[in-house]
């Protein structure tokens, strides 16, 4: 994706539409898997302050919420932040709230020394310098970051984009966080994991995503092309499709004060 603010706008928000929940079986299931893993990293959540950066619905703010003193997310889109709202108050979690800010427009002293520790996972906010000396000045004891890392497959996207030009890759992630933190000087522990995901869509709902997707990567649809590819897939009026990952798992202590 070109990284505009407008483009990350209009990607994420048309992303709320079907963006995983908290609580669903399968994302909790994930989520949790992560977790542990992190904290067989050295990252311990219980009865701390969380600050999650790129929140989205809540995957982890108001997972965390359970176990945490409190967790505030941060997050550029208001369609998600509408579905974490909903969440919040449906679960009745009441030591959770979100922010609407882009992150690299969020004053770093509103933040400073806020939280014990600060996480981002699968966003765009974090890929530079700035942006991760930010998210150590808000934590007092760790930062965490899960992210894309080289790998992606998803056998309809890679079709539709080779048929406009557009190469499907995964998102920088890890690899510019990594190189960040090197220039920091920081030693992070790292893990690599890998992740799949199966997704029911409408074909009007796919053919919407798809055209997001493409006109964010620069290119426009051809629609009768992807309709009746799209025809063709739909079974029982649904498109199905599988995505493959492979994740990072970052983890450094956050560095005293003024380094």
């Amino acid at each position: 994706m070109k990284g505009t603010r407008a483009n990350e706008k209009l990607f994420w928000n048309n992303r709320a539409r079907n963006y995983p929940r908290p609580f669903e079986r399968e994302t909790y299931a994930k989520t949790g898997r992560l977790l542990r893993l992190l904290g067989s990293m050295g990252t311990d959540f219980k009865n701390k302050r969380v600050l999650d950066i790129g929140c989205g619905t809540g995957v982890y703010a108001l997972r965390l919420a359970g176990r945490a003193k409190s967790a505030l997310g941060v997050d550029s889109s208001p369609e998600m932040l509408k579905l974490f709202r909903a969440e919040r108050k449906a679960r009745g979690i009441r030591n959770a709230s979100c922010l609407l800010s882009v992150w690299s427009a969020l004053p770093a002293a509103r933040l400073a020394g806020r939280f014990d520790i600060a996480l981002a996972s699968m966003t765009m906010a974090i890929k530079t310098k700035a942006d991760i000396v930010k998210m150590e000045r808000s934590a007092r004891e760790r930062c965490v970051y899960i992210g894309w890392a080289g790998v992606r497959h998803n056998a309809l996207l890679e079709k539709v984009y080779a048929r406009h030009g557009v190469r499907y890759r995964a998102p920088e992630g890890a690899a510019l966080v990594l190189k960040a933190l090197k220039e920091l000087g920081r030693e992070p522990a790292v893990r690599y994991v890998t992740d799949s995901w199966t997704k029911k869509a409408s074909a009007a709902d796919t053919l919407r995503d798809i055209e997001v997707g493409l006109k964010v990567n620069g290119a426009k649809m051809d629609n009768a092309w992807v309709e009746n590819l799209l025809k063709r897939m739909t079974r029982n009026g649904k498109v199905r499709q599988t995505t493959s990952v492979r994740k990072a798992l970052i983890t450094w202590p956050a560095p005293a004060a003024g380094l």
